[in-house]
């Protein structure tokens, strides 16, 4: 926050004395104070990030109508997920019920600070670059039902990670909802109010469109369009006169905001997506592209020669989620170096074949010393993160998967922006057993890119959990269509139909994947246990017997002693299931389905309670380690 004007909320804005600790958040320093709120620098302590904590300014804590605009800033804010839109966590209370918001925390600084840099004045295309990056983010807003009501350069972040964000939503209107003001009380901040706001009449999303091509003015001149020495005089001047500053202007810009600025909203843009498509016609075309940050990186010399492009490109489209034009020019965490990025791709193809011997450990190195030469780099942590994800799902290593969770958390500290990086994290989370918490990151990554087939995936599993049936399989779907060539596309959705018992389908599914990848071990286990499920146990058995040839697997052992125990060749299915315990000792299934086996061979009934015992022991330290497994229920 900062002095460009104050906000006018006819209320007392004394502070309170800075604060040391507000709940699990270690409070560090104050980051600003305004109108609406106190904000400080806090550290999560439990996910070890830092955070802004914004609390109401001690002398209106206890007016209910400052307390219902705080938490509707909340409200407001956290409707929206949006890259131009500074995201809200959720609101807490302190031990003595201070209620205070938990923000994200972004490093840089905001516009108003940038445009006193005289020295090193904005450009046309950095100012164009800003203004389309926040009508992004209002319209996003607009359109569910938000109107921010306090447009103006201290709320607009430019962070070092790239992106604008837009902030304090604490004057924000709710469409159709009760508004707390009275008619003929004047909010906002002079200098960029609309003249109908100035006025205190009624506003509207077009009072956004005037206070950001205000805004625009300030960027492309350095000054503010209506300069007074005094409150009452600047709302006149907003009301009543046009900006001189306007001749400044060049075209076609002027004309641009002129029409934004008309003292009658019916005669500006009608809504942000017309003043967007106005500023992106006269915009250079990396604005168009998305946002620009002060850091944008050029393509280097090496990716500029055709053959190493192509090659790439191939990588790329093989990898879900690395994009080759974010990772050299977009925001922070996935610019980073050639060899870096080599590194990256070459764990991504590693994990791809995860079901070859070595390969997870080879995937681990590469992204362990990607992530280790670049701290900032978001994408290599959520794929090292996904690699130990997986390590542990075979594994059951819980060292293993504490690894995943701290790099899922550090890629979301760096970028929360990337959808790779909410799927990993949200698949952490579902390995947690926190449902809601993976729902919400898969929501998320689906929003960022809904053309990412890994976050796809990830949500159609998570609909399948949670028994949404038709909108998991066809979300599986999606994700075929997006890599049709994707042995994790058919897979994950041969599972999906092997649960719901459409065999014959899996089946189909499955043998596209042996098809695209004929040395799959893994892909051989489970078309060997659809087989076995559809009654054709001599097909299944000559699967399962191809897929131990191909690698010696826990799960291959014991579908094979599934095989065997339901054509009755008892002897065989103990030896099967002997083996698949001696690659996972603690696997309470396995441990249960020989139980079986000894149950229904002539004088083994001590066998057969020793071995249901330890199935019960395994299956109840797995319940331990995740109570909200449904299937160890």
């Amino acid at each position: 926050m900062a002095s460009d004007d104050p906000t006018i909320q006819f209320i007392p804005s004394n502070e309170k004395p800075l604060l040391r600790r507000a709940g699990k958040y270690n409070i560090v320093g104050q980051i600003g104070q305004g109108g609406m709120g106190v904000v400080y620098r806090a550290v999560d302590e439990d996910l070890g990030r830092t955070v802004a904590l914004k609390f109401l300014p001690q002398d209106f804590a206890n007016s209910s109508v400052a307390a219902q605009r705080f938490l509707r800033e909340a409200r407001a804010a956290s409707a929206l997920d949006h890259v131009n839109i500074g995201t809200i966590f959720g609101i807490e209370e302190t031990w003595d019920a201070q209620k205070f918001i938990v923000m994200a925390y972004y490093e840089g600084r905001n516009l108003w600070e940038r445009i006193q840099n005289t020295a090193n004045p904005l450009t046309s295309a950095e100012a164009i670059s800003i203004a389309v990056q926040v009508a992004r983010g209002l319209g996003e807003a607009h359109s569910h039902g938000v109107i921010h009501r306090d447009i103006k350069p201290s709320n607009i972040l430019l962070t070092t990670q790239g992106p604008v964000k837009i902030v304090d939503f604490g004057l924000a209107s709710l469409v159709a909802t009760q508004q707390l003001t009275q008619t003929g009380v004047t909010m906002g901040t002079p200098a960029y109010m609309s003249p109908e706001q100035a006025m205190g009449k009624p506003t509207d999303h077009r009072s956004d469109i005037w206070s950001l091509a205000v805004v625009l003015v300030e960027m492309l001149t350095g000054r503010q369009p209506f300069e007074a020495d005094t409150i009452p005089s600047t709302l006149y001047k907003v009301v009543h006169e046009n900006s001189l500053l306007l001749g400044n202007v060049e075209q076609p810009f002027r004309k641009i905001i002129a029409k934004a600025m008309e003292k009658d909203p019916a005669n500006r843009y009608q809504s942000m997506q017309e003043f967007l498509a106005a500023m992106e016609s006269v915009a250079p075309p990396i604005v168009k592209a998305g946002p620009v940050s002060s850091k944008t990186i050029g393509l280097p010399e090496w990716a500029k020669r055709r053959s190493v492009v192509a090659a790439l490109v191939v990588l790329t489209v093989a990898l879900s989620g690395a994009i080759w034009w974010k990772t050299f020019n977009g925001p922070a965490g996935t610019r980073t170096s050639k060899s870096i990025y080599e590194k990256y791709l070459q764990g991504g193809e590693l994990i791809k074949r995860w079901d070859k011997e070595g390969n997870l450990d080879k995937a681990l190195v590469l992204l362990g010393d990607a992530t280790k030469e670049d701290p900032s780099f978001a994408l290599g942590f959520a794929r090292l993160a996904e690699a130990q994800r997986m390590r542990y799902a075979l594994t059951r290593n819980k060292t293993v998967l504490d690894e995943a969770v701290k790099n899922s958390e550090v890629a979301v500290r760096l970028n929360p922006e990337l959808a790779p990086v909410q799927v990993v994290w949200g698949r952490v989370q579902a390995l947690r057993g926190n449902s809601d918490l993976a729902m919400a990151s898969f929501e998320r990554a689906v929003r960022i890119d809904p053309n990412d087939a890994d976050a796809q995936l990830a949500i159609a599993r998570q609909y399948e959990r949670l028994g949404r049936l038709p909108d998991a399989e066809a979300s599986f779907q999606k994700a075929g269509l997006l890599e049709p060539d994707s042995i994790s596309a058919h897979d994950f959705y041969a599972n999906f139909l092997f649960r719901q018992g459409r065999y014959a389908e899996a089946i189909r599914e499955w043998q596209r994947v042996v098809t695209i990848a004929p040395d799959n071990a893994a892909a051989f286990v489970n078309l060997g246990s659809s087989l076995s499920e559809s009654g054709r146990y001599d097909e299944a058995i000559e699967m399962l017997q191809k897929a131990l040839q191909l690698k010696p697997t826990d799960m291959g052992y014991s579908n094979l002693g599934v095989a065997y125990s339901r054509t009755k060749q008892y002897p065989k299915a103990v030896a099967a299931y002997l083996k698949a315990l001696e690659l996972a000792q603690t696997n309470y299934m396995f441990w249960g389905n020989l139980a079986g086996v000894y149950y229904r061979m002539d004088g083994l009934d001590a066998k057969t309670k020793d071995t249901f015992g330890k199935a019960i022991e395994f299956a109840e330290t797995a319940r331990k380690a995740n109570p909200r497994d449904a299937f160890v229920h």
